[in-house]
């Protein structure tokens, strides 16, 4: 059964977006308006129901930041509405969130789960439909687990009369066991479904069993607020085993070679074929919505200095120990690096395939511009419409199963050097970039990633450094980093003013690479001294950008220095520990509720 996806859990929540509010969901059947008397019979009756979760509990890829917002990848983003921006502003409180009023999804996968009983038929079908259904109460619940901590868990269908409708929130231990149990349920029931990528196999509850588990197993180990770090590493070796599942299961691989295969993960029409997808989310032109990938390059949002820099050199070195690395024109900071640079960063040469000529970066928005999911083929861009982007986008896929295996082993000090050669060395591999050594890891720990990540310690410090490198390398812009910082404990690196690219002076810049100036930096309108050797017609074609008279950026040293925002100068950003980690029950909520309690500081 052919499905368009909905994206599948990210951890940074993207479970919004039905509003129902609490009352009202509490006294209805699920949207068919079925009755279990009726219903739930056979397991083909299971399989109608189960299906809907894919439509309704989830949204659609769009692009693929949407699943990042604000981690310390993007330097620019135009739209700001977001409650994370809000709150790193100082504008956001548990009067103005929103959230917590889908409980209706919660109590369409109750509904099944407690009717469930009623099928006859072949009991592992009957199995796998109802693995599938606490797979999808696991991916909710993750998305409240992340934001709130303490959220109170459902495993039954309210009814208005219920007296736990006004249950107080259950401790993190309880939802995260609860979760935990979901999943290795649905690991060990749903069938293994290699036939079709686009809906939950066994591979794919067992990589969400992996994400959960690494996720609370460094959550608690690196946050003293929840004192729970004596349970870190139960979770951590489960993350380790379920990844090994999958990786001893011989089924996915690390695919394509070089830059192009790395590319082809997040640009091409079909994935149903690539051994290195899991799950994916598939659209084709006329069947169903698209995604918007293709806005990446309008001027959507653009990538930071930070993520630049974590890219090393073709050679293995690191970036930020060349000489002047920090003073390094447009161009010169992608020679000879890592090739995964130039498939997640338009860099000089780069062209779209509407066009001819080589693209040129918005400069006002950093310079740093992503590339990783635009199309590289005018049948799958589409229309320059929202939503009309015929790319299938990878939601698991293997490299994210290898990284996680090596980064749990690392936490728990097990780490042997067969262990990352059977899992990051092969991401490496693809790219012939040269495998990460667990010695030389340790005995040279990276100053400017120990600076970023100063709670980590231990003897190996320098490996867990270099697996969090290779790690936001690999997966920047597939909606990891910003749960990545929170469960690592350093938001304080979200809350840093970002920056872009290095301007020397003033004067015109040929961006492009194609060795002629596309525009000019220059400090006020009559001062054109910087620009006085271009022809005069020249001078009048290229596009100039004032800055006495620019609003959106400034550079950090005056008329030198590297291209910030003002939005962050005139209104800084701060970071609140550990506050906000968290988000707060809309006090609306615990008006309806006065036993819930909010966490840390809200």
């Amino acid at each position: 059964m052919k499905k368009y996806i909905m994206y599948i859990f990210a951890l940074t929540g993207l479970l919004a977006g039905l509003t129902a509010c609490n009352d009202a969901f509490l006294d209805k059947f699920p949207e068919t308006d079925i009755t279990a008397e009726g219903y739930f019979k056979t397991p083909k009756d299971l399989e109608t129901y189960a299906y809907g979760f894919y439509d309704k509990s989830l949204l659609y890829p769009r692009n693929a930041y949407d699943n990042e917002p604000f981690s310390d990848n993007i330097a620019h983003r135009n739209d700001m509405g977001s409650s994370e921006y809000a709150m790193l502003k100082g504008n956001f409180s548990k009067e103005v969130a929103t959230g917590w009023d889908d409980w209706d999804i919660l109590r369409s996968i109750n509904f099944m789960l407690a009717n469930a009983g009623r099928a006859t038929g072949n009991e592992d079908e009957i199995r796998h439909w109802i693995g599938t259904a606490r797979y999808f109460r696991a991916v909710y619940y993750i998305d409240k687990l992340t934001k709130y901590s303490n959220v109170p868990w459902y495993n039954k269908p309210l009814e208005t009369n219920d007296p736990d409708v006004y249950k107080p929130s259950d401790p993190r231990t309880l939802v995260a066991d609860s979760i935990r149990a979901d999943l290795e349920y649905a690991s060990t029931c749903i069938r293994e479904e290699l036939g079709n990528r686009t809906i939950i196999s066994r591979f794919a509850a067992l990589t969400l069993l992996t994400r959960f588990c690494l996720y609370e197993g460094t959550y608690r180990k690196y946050h003293p607020e929840l004192n729970l770090a004596s349970s870190a590493n139960a979770f951590l070796e489960r993350a380790a085993t379920a990844a090994e599942e999958v990786m001893n299961s011989g089924v996915f691989s690390i695919s394509g070679n070089g830059r192009a295969g790395f590319s082809a993960l997040f640009t091409s029409a079909d994935l149903s074929g690539n051994a290195e997808i899991i799950l994916m989310a598939q659209f084709e032109q006329g069947k169903g919505d698209g995604n918007s990938t293709f806005h990446n390059l309008y001027g959507d949002y653009a990538l930071s200095r930070s993520l630049m820099e974590s890219f090393l050199m073709a050679d293995g070195q690191r970036f930020t120990a060349q000489p002047d690395y920090d003073r390094k024109a447009f161009k010169d900071v992608f020679a000879d690096r890592d090739p995964r640079i130039y498939e997640t960063f338009a860099t000089p040469g780069f062209k779209k395939v509407i066009d001819a000529t080589p693209y040129t970066v918005i400069i006002k928005h950093g310079g740093y511009e992503p590339v990783k999911h635009y199309p590289r083929d005018l049948a799958t861009l589409g229309s320059n419409n929202w939503r009309m982007c015929w790319t299938d986008l990878p939601i698991y896929r293997y490299a994210e199963v290898l990284l996680s295996y090596a980064e749990a082993r690392a936490e728990l000090g097990t780490l042997t050097q067969d262990d990352l050669d059977k899992s990051v060395n092969l991401i490496r591999a693809r790219v012939a970039m040269p495998s990460m050594n667990l010695a030389a890891a340790n005995a040279d720990a990276d100053p400017v990633l120990a600076a970023q990540y100063p709670n980590v310690s231990g003897a190996n410090r320098g490996v867990i450094l270099e697996i969090r490198r290779e790690r936001r390398v690999e997966l920047a812009l597939e909606g990891q980093r910003l749960q990545d910082l929170h469960r690592w404990c350093v938001g304080e690196l979200i809350a840093q003013a970002p920056q872009g690219m290095y301007i020397p002076g003033m004067g015109a810049y040929d961006l492009n690479g194609d060795n002629n100036p596309d525009l000019a930096i220059l400090a006020t309108p009559g001062d054109l001294g910087p620009i006085s050797d271009l022809p005069t017609e020249q001078q009048a074609a290229i596009t100039k950008y004032y800055l006495s008279e620019e609003g959106e950026f400034f550079l950090s040293e005056g008329t030198n220095g590297f291209m910030m925002f003002t939005t962050d100068r005139d209104m800084p950003r701060r970071w609140e520990n550990p506050k906000f980690y968290y988000r707060p029950i809309p006090v609306t909520q615990q008006v309806m509720n006065p036993a819930l309690e909010q966490v840390f500081g809200w």
